[in-house]
This record gives structure tokens, sequence and C-alpha cells, in this order.
């Protein structure tokens, strides 16, 4: 009897980045006008929480007074999980590294995207890196479907991890557009199956 060797899991929804640099007010100004943006164009159940866990209704209020986006996220139970926050001036008051678990969670592609933008709009600032690479591509596409903006992802995705046309189309649609209804049930669906998808293209 053979034994078949076991590709790891690869487990999406954990993401790292770490500041190495301030972040001018040009660069600063169109990665923030850029989250706002993306904000509106998400089904309102996709859009993430204040820090403290209560409804956003508005994306001014995503930002701080002092150079900081920040929001939070919620898991299958309502639970707030731990917060995301990058800043625009690189400070020793504040931690350089954070790590945002988000649990698959409703607000994990508003998180992909946030981190995307900031990896293209403000180069070289964060270095940024998720437990899932595969991940970056549907936040990609999301941004070049509604935004169109054709971006880098941060960190390098196997080459052989490919999203099927039709499946990527049904994606993009369900997730786009502040007036469409995502539910729980169909947010587990989507993430599963791009869960599924990682899988088959592990290198």
């Amino acid at each position: 009897m053979t034994n078949t060797p076991i590709e790891p899991l690869v487990l999406p929804g954990v993401y790292q980045f770490e500041q190495g640099a301030s972040i001018n007010d040009e660069q600063w100004f169109r990665f923030t006008d850029a989250v706002k943006e993306a904000f509106w164009l998400l089904p309102a159940q996709l859009r993430p929480y204040k820090q403290l866990g209560f409804d956003m209704n508005r994306a001014s209020e995503l930002f701080d007074d002092e150079g900081s986006v920040m929001f939070n996220h919620k898991d299958g139970a309502g639970y707030c999980l731990n917060p995301f926050y990058v800043r625009q001036t690189l400070s020793d008051n504040f931690l350089p590294y954070r790590k945002v678990e988000s649990q698959r969670c409703k607000q994990d592609l508003f998180v992909r995207i946030v981190l995307v933008l900031l990896h293209n709009l403000c180069p070289d600032s964060y270095h940024i890196t998720s437990s899932c690479p595969q991940s970056w591509r549907f936040a990609q596409r999301w941004l070049a479907w509604n935004m169109d903006m054709f971006t880098k992802a941060p960190e390098i995705i196997p080459a052989s991890f490919v999203i099927p046309g039709a499946i990527e189309h049904l994606l993009l649609v369900k997730t786009s557009g502040p007036g469409k209804q995502v539910t729980t049930e169909e947010w587990e669906a989507i993430s599963c199956l791009e869960f599924w998808l990682a899988q088959q293209h592990n290198d």
C-alpha cells in the first residue's frame, strides 16, 4: 500500500501586514477615495462594521482624524473579530504590524479589496501577505469589474490558479451593486466555492 501525499489545507481569511514607510498625502487621498467608492459599490451585507460592531452607514465612518482606516467584521455568531487598522503615518506610538483573521466572514471580501488597493495605490508602504494568496484574485477581478482598476496582487498567486469564467461572472454579479442582497447562506456558498477552487490549485 502506497501513501499518497496530501497537500496542506489552504485556510483563507488570515492577513498580515506591516508598515514600512509613511504614505504621502497624494497617495493617501487616492487610496481613501477608492476605499469609499468600493464601500458604496458593495452590497450592504458585505460592508464592514464600526470598531465596536455597530452598523456603518456612511463611508466617511471608515476614517478617523488621525489618518487611519479602521473597521471591524463579525463571525457567523455575530461576535466582533479583531479590527482592521491601517495608518497613513508610520509612528513609534503604534505597532507597525497587524494581523487580521476574518474567518471568511461576509466582510472578508472588503478586507481583501482594501488591502489590494493599499498595495497598488500606496506602493512600498506596507508588506502584505495572506494565508491563501489565491484569494487576492477575486478581489482583483472585483475591482476591474466595478471600478475599472487593473491591479497587482500583494504577493505571487500560484500560476495554475484560475477562476472559471462562468463561475467568476456569477460571483461578480452577486457581489456587485448596493442594491444586491447577499444572505449569510449565499455568502457561505461563495466562500466555500472560493475555498474549493483554491484547494484545486494549491501549488
